[in-house]
Formats: structure tokens, C-alpha cells, sequence
């Protein structure tokens, strides 16, 4: 159950960083948005891994 709970907002915090990233790029602002894109995949994957699991 905990890893369940802890799966779902690491996807939350991954997803969140994603749109993040996406929203920069979309503005083509200047910055890291590659880099959040990125960081927020491997959060999102390691929730999913963290739920299933």
C-alpha cells in the first residue's frame, strides 16, 4: 500500500515537471526544458514502477 501511495505522486511530480517542460518550449523561453522533459519522464516511470510493484 505505501509503495502504492508513494508510486502515485511520484507520477504526479513527473507528470507536473513534464507539462513544465512542455509549457517552456511551447513560450520558447530560454532554459533547461529538454532537461525537465527528461527529469519528469524518470519520475513518471518510477512511480508507475513504484505502484506496480
Amino acid at each position: 500500500m505505501t509503495f502504492l501511495l508513494l508510486g502515485i505522486v511520484f507520477a504526479t511530480i513527473g507528470l507536473y515537471v513534464i507539462l513544465m517542460g512542455v509549457d517552456g518550449l511551447r513560450r520558447a523561453e530560454g532554459g533547461r526544458h529538454k532537461t525537465l522533459i527528461a527529469s519528469g519522464l524518470i519520475l513518471a516511470v518510477l512511480g508507475i514502477v513504484l505502484a506496480v510493484s
